[in-house]
């Protein structure tokens, strides 16, 4: 093929491009750089770029892993099938990665969002109708939805409460390891903050008088 300046070059194809950083990646034990391709002959940076967008879309295509240890496609789906069965560290030594890549990789993506039938909302939704829409120690109708056996879609494992008695909870002030400690442990240590707290009840923000 002769270009507009009377010289011939090769017609390259996405598929000998896939070839040609293969061999590379094969010969180099490493993802290929433009100075790679560049010191190697065949298709120039500024072709692969032009046949596929940008240098990571080349090397995802080829199969080989881009340099900043992003996740290849089949990785993502690995990860998004086994979230929840699987900790980081295991998915991590399954694929051949460092646990902060996977967790990276699932904080940013949001897994527990919007998945159908998993989401924190229907769990929420399904909680209520079991439990009430009000928070079930203290009554207050602001809630939450919380895991007592943490990501079980168990709904005996479930508890609607307000965000204090859920951070009650979170901040380990009290270990709730199942619905009964919920009457049990949780249910006094609330009535005794509760009774310890004293509300400032403003009539009239101009005025000076403030009842206790």
């Amino acid at each position: 093929m002769r270009t507009k300046n009377g010289k011939y070059s090769t017609p390259y194809t996405r598929s000998l491009i896939k070839k040609y950083l293969r061999s590379i990646y094969k010969a180099t034990g490493k993802s290929p750089t433009f100075r790679d391709v560049n010191s190697i002959p065949g298709p120039s940076s500024r072709t692969i770029i032009r046949h596929f967008g940008t240098w990571t879309k080349a090397l995802k295509a080829s199969g080989i892993r881009p340099h900043t240890n992003q996740l290849m496609e089949d990785e993502k789906l690995f990860i998004r099938q086994n979230w929840k069965e699987m900790t980081d560290k295991d998915i991590a030594e399954k694929l051949g990665l460092t646990s902060e890549i996977i967790k990276y990789y699932r904080i940013q993506y949001d897994l527990w969002k919007n998945r159908k039938g998993t989401s924190d909302q229907k769990h929420k939704k399904d909680g209520m109708k079991a439990y009430g829409k009000n928070c079930e120690i203290c009554n207050i109708s602001i809630t939450e939805l919380h895991h007592i056996v943490p990501k079980s879609t168990n709904i005996n494992d479930w508890a609607i409460l307000c965000p204090t008695c859920h951070s009650v909870i979170t901040r380990k002030l009290v270990v709730v390891k199942n619905r009964d400690d919920l009457k049990t442990k949780l249910t006094p240590y609330i009535k005794s903050i509760y009774k310890n707290i004293r509300f400032n009840l403003v009539a009239n923000p101009d005025s000076d008088n403030v009842s206790t």
